[in-house]
């Protein structure tokens, strides 16, 4: 199954009306412990499709976190959160909560293409180890 996490429920409809269009069947998990919604739908689809699916989700998840900022914002106490998207091999996602005055510190000399080229780095490294010496790659 493919996973896709949405923190903001109109963002999560907005995804399975496109999942409706594309004709594909869809379940809805509320995950309790991150108070998320995780819509899953079959992974033997076209390659292509994945793709679409993937990408829309990526448009949908720039939405979504910005929503999510805005909501975790109080303005009494001046609290701030962020989070960055990570998308797992095999479709699973994951969002990972970071300290959102380093975040802005890094954003401010860095673009966010550098950065998420920067996680998705990470990201591969993990999930696929290599123990070869920096200098032979």
């Amino acid at each position: 199954m493919l996973e896709y996490l949405f923190f903001n429920r109109e963002i999560a409809e907005k995804f399975t009306a496109f999942l409706d269009k594309k004709s594909l069947a869809w379940e809805e998990f509320i995950d309790p412990m991150l108070d998320t919604i995780v819509i899953k739908t079959s992974e033997d689809i076209a390659d292509d499709l994945w793709d679409e699916l993937d990408d829309y989700h990526e448009v949908l998840g720039e939405e979504d976190q910005k929503l999510l900022e805005e909501a975790m914002q109080d303005t009494d106490t001046e609290t701030n959160a962020a989070g960055i998207y990570i998308q797992l091999a095999g479709g699973k996602q994951t969002v990972a909560q970071v300290n959102p005055d380093v975040m802005n510190r890094m954003l401010e000399v860095i673009s966010m293409d550098e950065f998420n080229a920067f996680v998705e780095t990470i990201v591969s490294s993990v999930e696929n180890p290599d123990d070869s010496p920096i200098c032979h790659t």
